[in-house]
């Protein structure tokens, strides 16, 4: 049985329990909960090992029940690129947009109040497909749970300049 972090509850804990008593539980006891479904969601659709590992998940399974149970809210973050609110593309270098615009979802995540650690599908476009290695290197800095995935290549974005586009992304929250 696994066990959230500091409390003793598990998932097998918050299934025998009413929508009325798990959403009783404090803040702090409903995130560690939703920290578990998400966690529970996430699933591979064979159990080979592949060169992916660790990149993406195949896909998630979203328990309404549960999340209603812990008051989860869904987060939809808008196609982010490497563009500060400026309109001023942010870096030189490849390395250097891809990390901006990570760091500009992590922005909008964190005003959501939650965090990449919750991000359960992403969809990105890159411009030069050549940088794979270097893209995945960035993305494994900012996301430590792998959520379901497409980077597809594209040939531009809305400025000449820009590199990537994080165009979907969701995640999860508790509410208070």
């Amino acid at each position: 049985m696994a066990q959230v972090g500091h409390t003793s509850h598990t998932l097998e804990h918050l299934d025998s329990m009413s929508i009325e008593q798990a959403q009783a539980l404090s803040f702090e006891e409903r995130g560690s909960l939703l920290d578990l479904i998400i966690a529970d969601g996430r699933h591979e659709a064979t159990e080979s090992v592949s060169y992916r590992t660790g990149m993406y998940t195949d896909f998630f399974e979203e328990d309404l029940t549960r999340m209603l149970k812990v008051k989860a809210i869904k987060i939809y973050v808008r196609g982010t690129t490497s563009s500060n609110f400026d309109g001023q593309v942010v870096g030189e270098t490849f390395m250097d947009q891809y990390r901006a615009c990570f760091e500009h979802v992590e922005t909008t995540l964190t005003a959501a109040r939650t965090s990449f650690s919750r991000v359960v599908n992403m969809v990105v476009f890159l411009t030069n497909m050549d940088h794979w290695a270097e893209f995945n290197k960035v993305f494994r800095e900012f996301v430590p749970n792998p959520p379901c995935r497409a980077v597809i290549g594209t040939t531009g974005l809305a400025q000449k300049p820009l590199l990537i586009e994080i165009v979907d992304c969701f995640a999860y929250r508790v509410a208070d």
